[in-house]
């Protein structure tokens, strides 16, 4: 059985899970912080999550874990059939980790964590996410999928990256810069009639929650 180490409050963590729950693998999910305990480093060399134990054998990255994911279980595949297509695919999961998602960092830590932000910190990362959703708008296939007809790597990462920062623009900046992205409604309800999606999502509330309950204690 894999072994998925990480937080459901992690996209690059629900990411692999919603990769290992639409290849119908069976996995359990550990529950860990990240560290720069020697044990942890062991599975993990950044002391990073999410990290997989497969029998035995580490392996850290998400993107990485998707990819031996695909090798390992190519039946039900999470990259379109052509070389195009997976490309794409690859290119707007890119894109969405680190034009949308990555600058979205320091609203994330001062809405869950409370780590200090300035005004002029928030318009910068106001720029750069609305900056990362116009080069993702001008990629975007919905047909129905955003690389095309086959549910894909780009909808894994959209699926995780657009709830964290819709939350996190919403409750740091006072409006939601994902409402930019041409289509989003419609997609939004497309990703949530998936049974995968709609259990990825509603762990994440979970996970929230609880870490709103501990701070409040």
């Amino acid at each position: 059985m894999i072994k998925l180490y990480g937080t459901p409050i992690s996209p690059y963590y629900n990411k692999v899970k919603l990769a290992l729950m639409e290849k119908g693998v069976n996995f359990e999910e550990v529950l860990t912080a990240p560290s720069q305990d020697a044990a942890l480093l062991d599975m993990s060399p950044m002391g990073k999550i999410p990290f997989v134990d497969i029998n035995g054998y580490a392996l850290a990255e998400s993107t990485v874990i998707l990819e031996w994911l695909e090798d390992a279980y190519p039946t039900a595949s999470l990259l379109p059939p052509g070389p195009n297509g997976r490309a794409r695919a690859r290119e707007l999961m890119t894109m969405l980790e680190l034009y949308v998602l990555a600058p979205s960092a320091p609203l994330l830590r001062h809405a869950l964590f409370g780590r200090p932000l300035d005004d002029s910190a928030k318009t910068e990362a106001a720029t750069a996410i609305e900056r990362g959703l116009q080069a993702v708008a001008r990629r975007l296939d919905y047909a129905p999928w955003l690389a095309g007809q086959d549910f894909s790597f780009a909808d894994l990462a959209a699926a995780s990256v657009l709830p964290v920062v819709s939350d996190m623009t919403t409750a740091v900046l006072g409006r939601d810069l994902t409402q930019q992205l041409p289509g989003r409604d419609g997609y939004w309800q497309q990703l949530a009639a998936r049974p995968s999606v709609a259990r990825m999502w509603a762990d994440r509330e979970v996970a929230l929650q609880a870490l709103a309950a501990r701070r409040a204690g």
